[in-house]
């Protein structure tokens, strides 16, 4: 099981600390009590309440309004592969349909979470040089308080990269906020708060432990792969006030800061791909930390049931589950059937990802293949069947949000060595064809199956149900889907499973009607799996590997959080809002699909400043384009 960063012991600290800023309206956000008041007289008088405070920095990313819910599920939502269901005035809903406007409030409760979490980041790293310790500490002492400093540097700089990503230029502050300060400050340009970004994360990565951690605090190689993800976004398009889309005329100078970090990273030769892509996702709905396959995580540990420091993984974006057997889910985040035909069958990673059907109270798998149940296929990686099923994480959960996985940095390095070097080199093939064989499964024992329909049977008044066990494997799942008369004549494959070395044995529920009974059989086949030389890309242009990489962190990185920001800082996001569109709509004229609708571009890539913020910050004096 994993080791908490928010220890019991320690929880309790850090909510007294969470006190300190509150916003409770629009009208009061000047009124607060800066975090600095509240620890100056009470904390850094030792490393324990030095580590407290920072913890208080890291408290800001384990929260509903920031990774437990809105930016991961809300915000990376209705692009290429996924869309948010249902079209009432909810404002998550509003939010990822592109319906958003200022008075929205989930825009302000993401702001207003980062810009307290930079307050406190500000305060620490002011304090802790102050304390005596620092300077006439211990070894020991001075060790832990140089790592805690780093992590607030760290911090900073990305909750300030979450805000450029999200909204553009934003107000920029690095001093703590004093009492009677004036809080009305003004935009800042983007590139002068890269810069910034860039030289803490630089700055963090020096103070950090270079070891695995054994818990979610950050080290030296997270600050890295942060800073190659940070440079790739700082290189890449953004949309301006004129409401253009544009990239830094020096763009390539960014890229060789994401190759000189990811270089590092790989030099130090600490991460490596867990062989099981199934097992990554257990993992974390077991709370087991990965640490050579997650290289940045935000921590989540509920134990008083606080909806506000939750996560809602497994709740809102796993399979549709009714409570019985396991805990139930709401099944929020759907993925769009184009997506999932996108998939090579032999690709281990579309079943885990993606469920094509709900889960009874009873734990069975019902299938949504038929009619228009296409619609209501969901992510799948947090499913409730993965889950500890414990008492305490029956809604909200203690599922951790993983930010960076090795995976992602693999796939940025072959993006950057073909950006560098006019074309796919080496470096860049072998990063990409590792995450590729991992995904066919190529690293481990055993194949999926598939499954044929060989005696429809007789005498069914109702679908049966269909059962695999056996052969070795795990994950397989099967339906029928249509009778008739009063035979099966259809089944769908729900997922194909993984790592089967036998043929399992596939049993059709023998509940039957009236008449000529016969029992319907249904056989298994085991799918070869490709050779290497069958998955491996190679023999690519400069474009074309460009576009194998964007569908390639599709298939590999679907749901987890950056999908939309990929496609901005590509400046392809409308343009794949209306090439899925198309898709849908050739399956069905009326597949529900309100991006393509709602998106307006110029304007959708970026989010509007919230008005409870423009309210009383009055030096800033204009909105984002279109809003």
């Amino acid at each position: 099981m994993k080791n908490r960063l928010f220890a019991i012991r320690t929880i309790t600290g850090v909510c007294a600390l969470s006190l300190a800023i509150t916003f409770n309206s629009c009208k009061k956000a000047l009124e607060v009590e800066p975090y600095s008041y509240f620890t100056s007289a009470s904390f850094f008088k030792d490393v324990n309440e030095a580590y407290m405070a920072t913890l208080g920095v890291y408290e800001t990313m384990s929260s509903v309004n920031t990774y437990g819910w809105f930016i991961p599920m809300v915000f990376d939502n209705d692009t290429d592969i996924g869309q948010i269901s249902g079209a009432t005035g909810d404002q998550y809903r509003q939010t990822a349909h592109y319906q958003g406007i200022p008075e929205t409030p989930i825009f302000y409760a993401v702001w207003s979470a980062f810009y307290a979490g930079i307050d406190r980041a500000n305060t620490v790293i002011e304090k802790i040089p102050q304390m005596d310790l620092y300077k006439n500490g211990t070894t020991d002492q001075k060790t832990q308080l140089n790592r805690m400093l780093g992590e607030a540097k760290f911090l900073r700089s990305f909750y300030y990269f979450e805000l450029v990503r999200l909204w553009g230029d934003v107000p920029f502050k690095t001093k703590a906020s004093q009492a009677g300060d004036n809080l009305s400050t003004p935009l800042v340009n983007r590139s002068e708060i890269y810069t910034q970004i860039i030289k803490d994360m630089q700055d963090a990565a020096d103070m950090l432990p270079a070891t695995l951690p054994t818990d979610e605090r950050v080290n030296k190689w997270a600050a890295k792969s942060l800073l190659a993800r940070v440079a790739l976004f700082a290189g890449g398009y953004s949309l301006q006030p004129d409401g253009t889309m544009k990239r830094p005329a020096d763009y390539l100078n960014f890229y060789r800061i994401a190759q000189t970090q990811i270089n590092e990273v790989m030099a130090a030769n600490i991460y490596k791909l867990n062989p099981n892509y199934a097992q990554v996702f257990i993992n974390q709905c077991q709370h087991v930390l990965d640490p050579t396959e997650n290289i940045f995580q935000v921590a989540f540990y509920n134990p008083s049931g606080n909806p506000q420091n939750g996560s809602w993984f497994g709740y809102y974006n796993g399979a549709l589950t009714a409570t019985g057997l396991y805990a139930g889910s709401i099944g929020r985040c759907l993925t769009v059937r184009p997506f999932y035909n996108s998939f090579d069958t032999a690709d281990w990673r579309r079943d885990f990802a993606i469920a094509p059907y709900s889960i009874a109270a009873n734990g069975s798998k019902t299938q949504l293949f038929t009619a228009r149940g296409d619609e209501s296929w969901t992510a799948a990686k947090w499913s409730r069947p993965y889950g500890t099923n414990a008492s305490i994480e029956r809604t909200y959960t203690h599922i951790n949000t993983v930010i960076m996985r090795y995976s992602d940095l693999l796939l940025m390095r072959a993006e950057v060595e073909n950006e560098l070097n006019g074309g796919p080199n080496v470096l860049a093939y072998d990063a990409v064809n590792l995450v590729r064989r991992r995904g066919f499964g190529l690293d481990l024992p055993g194949s999926k199956i598939a499954i044929t329909l060989t005696n429809g049977g007789s005498g069914y008044a109702t679908i049966p149900a269909i059962e695999i066990s056996g052969g070795g494997g795990t994950g397989a799942a099967a339906a029928a889907t249509t009778l008739s008369s009063a035979r099966v004549s259809g089944i769908a494959l729900l997922s194909g499973g993984y790592g089967y070395t036998s043929l399992p044995t596939i049993t059709v529920d023998s509940a039957m009607g009236t008449g000529t009974r016969v029992r319907a059989t249904v056989t298994a086949k085991l799918v070869p799996k490709p050779t290497a030389a069958m998955v491996d890309l190679s023999s690519l242009s400069k474009d074309n590997f460009l576009k194998a990489i964007q569908q390639e962190r599709a298939w590999e990185l679907c749901f987890e959080g950056m999908r939309r920001a990929d496609l901005v800082r590509w400046n392809i996001l409308g343009e794949k809002i209306t090439e899925t569109n198309t898709k849908v709509k050739a399956i069905r004229s009326n597949y529900v699909y309100p991006a393509f609708t709602n998106f307006v571009a110029g304007k959708h890539e970026l989010y509007p400043f919230p008005q409870n913020e423009t309210d009383v910050n009055k030096s800033i004096t204009r909105q984002n384009p279109g809003y």
